[in-house]
């Protein structure tokens, strides 16, 4: 790679390309600014790197899902397998910037550095992070792209280098917005150079779902029951009603259910319904060990998955076809010990 790396900038909206009627508006239109034009405003880009780019979609991120992840996860394996651009980056929204980038992990196979990036605030806000975070990205991949372990999806956020497959959103306001979990940043971008703080290892998934890459089938319907305290069964029961293909349940703590949620799980699993249990918690983690997370049970433990990554990976196993123990053995290689 040359001094000055070739960086390939793919725009999708989101508030880093949002307009707001002034600088102190709070209310704004997500993706309504030109990725070209959203460059321009970071001051001596051009001097870090050779800078291509285009705007794939322009909307926030709200509005984007696995139908919109197919064509950019398309168009990041055909750029990786280029001889150009040494590292590709992203601009996206928040609000589904983690699936995206767990989605990004789960079907592309890149052969290069992929770093996400997005914004808190709007581009015509006072004291806008978009630029430093567009900055920061493009060190990051540049930095990345010098690394044989830096060939994956990574989101760049705030100074931090996440994996991309452990990035969490943890604050709806502050800069300080994401972080990693169960690990921590793999990196700090200071001043106009990559630090590595932290492990670059890949996920256990990495790629898995590479075969539906060309496809780009519809993903199967999952449904998604947040539990709070004296709720019934029937968020469930309508679940089992709509035909959905499979069922998170957002359990307390570490997976824990209301007994009449619990018995109606076991009851909808034993009639061939896939159900994994995740938690409502930030940074939690559902085992099998767990009183009532059991493989005999029928019900699937989701590891430190929250749900709405559990969601994702259970619709592109039902794509892939895998059956329940299969589906089971994928979610257990998010918490299973390493093996030697």
């Amino acid at each position: 790679m040359s001094e000055h790396p070739r960086i390939h900038i793919i725009g999708t909206g989101g508030t880093i390309a949002g307009q707001g009627g002034s600088p102190t508006d709070e209310a704004y239109e997500p993706g309504r600014i030109d990725t070209a034009e959203l460059l321009d405003a970071v001051e001596g880009l051009n001097r870090r790197a050779e800078i291509s780019s285009e705007s794939l979609f322009s909307s926030g991120s709200e509005d984007l899902g696995p139908e919109q992840w197919w064509t950019l996860a398309q168009r990041v394996q055909a750029l990786s397998e280029k001889s150009d651009p040494d590292a590709i980056v992203i601009t996206h929204g928040t609000d589904t910037l983690e699936e995206a980038a767990f989605f990004l992990d789960l079907v592309c196979r890149p052969a290069k550095p992929v770093v996400m990036t997005a914004a808190m605030r709007p581009a015509t806000a006072l004291s806008a992070d978009g630029p430093a975070n567009i900055d920061q990205a493009v060190l990051a991949s540049a930095g990345l792209a010098r690394t044989r372990e830096g060939r994956g999806v990574f989101v760049s956020m705030n100074g931090l280098v996440l994996p991309g497959w452990q990035t969490l959103k943890t604050n709806s306001l502050g800069l300080g917005a994401f972080g990693a979990f169960p690990g921590g940043p793999a990196g700090r971008v200071t001043r106009s150079r990559l630090m590595q703080t932290g492990s670059l290892a890949q996920s256990p998934a990495r790629g898995d779902f590479h075969a539906l890459l060309k496809k780009a089938p519809p993903l199967p319907k999952v449904g998604m029951v947040l539990l709070n305290a004296g709720c019934g069964a029937e968020p469930l029961a309508v679940w089992r009603a709509s035909g959905c293909a499979g069922l998170v349940i957002a359990g307390f703590g570490a997976g824990t259910m209301p007994s009449g949620v619990c018995d109606l799980a076991h009851q909808m699993a034993g009639d061939d319904l896939i159900i994994v249990v995740s938690t409502r918690v930030g940074e939690g983690t559902v085992l099998p060990e767990s009183a009532r997370v059991r493989r005999a049970s029928g019900l699937i433990a989701a590891g430190f998955l929250n749900p709405q990554k559990s969601a994702l990976l259970l619709s592109l196993a039902l794509a892939a076809g895998l059956d329940r123990d299969g589906i089971s053995a994928l979610f257990e290689r998010f918490y299973a010990a390493p093996q030697d």
